[in-house]
């Protein structure tokens, strides 16, 4: 069957992540007067949170392969019993 990958639940993990990042006392370590290049360094974190969790999406979304999370119905193959698939036809 090989390995399953999670879709849903990898988008869940990203979003709390994003949550974690972007929640008021984190922020507020980087609230302070100093500057990276002469950008509040709050700018710099918000932009750099941003940009991270938009190559993570893209990551996670382009990496899982198609139809890997779709659960699909069974089919008659998978419906019938071992003995009853071994029958001629009848």
């Amino acid at each position: 069957m090989g390995s399953i990958h999670y879709l849903g639940e990898r988008l869940v993990a990203l979003f709390l992540l994003a949550v974690l990042l972007l929640n008021p006392p984190l922020l507020t370590i980087f609230d302070s007067s100093a500057t990276v290049w002469q950008i509040p360094t709050l700018y710099v974190y918000l932009f750099a949170v941003w940009g991270l969790l938009i190559i993570l999406l893209a990551l996670v979304t382009e990496l899982t392969p198609p139809g890997a999370d779709s659960e699909q119905p069974p089919t008659d193959e998978g419906l019938q019993s071992p003995a009853s698939s071994n029958s001629d036809g009848g």
